[in-house]
């Protein structure tokens, strides 16, 4: 089983430069994607979940689908355990 790592983020590109927050997402999905290729590939998975008015959903969604994962929802603070669940489903 490959190793497991956290990461919390929102999404939003807020380090203070706007003029490089494209190419930083871009170097972001090709180092999520790099490796995926060939059955004997390991690729980490992130599944992303929004929380919250403030999470960028689109970002947060091309994340987890650069990594054959899925986005999950959990503005309502009564679904998180349901999200949970449905995220450690997946292994």
């Amino acid at each position: 089983m490959p190793p497991r790592s956290k990461l919390l983020t929102d999404g939003v590109n807020d380090d203070g430069q706007t003029s490089d927050d494209d190419d930083q997402f871009e170097t972001l999905i090709e180092t999520l994607t790099a490796g995926s290729e060939g059955s004997a590939s390991r690729p980490v998975r992130v599944f992303t979940i929004s929380y919250g008015d403030s999470a960028d959903v689109i970002t947060l969604r091309a994340i987890s689908q650069a990594t054959s994962a899925a986005t999950y929802n959990a503005s309502n603070p009564a679904t998180i355990e349901q999200v949970f669940t449905a995220v450690i489903s997946n292994f």
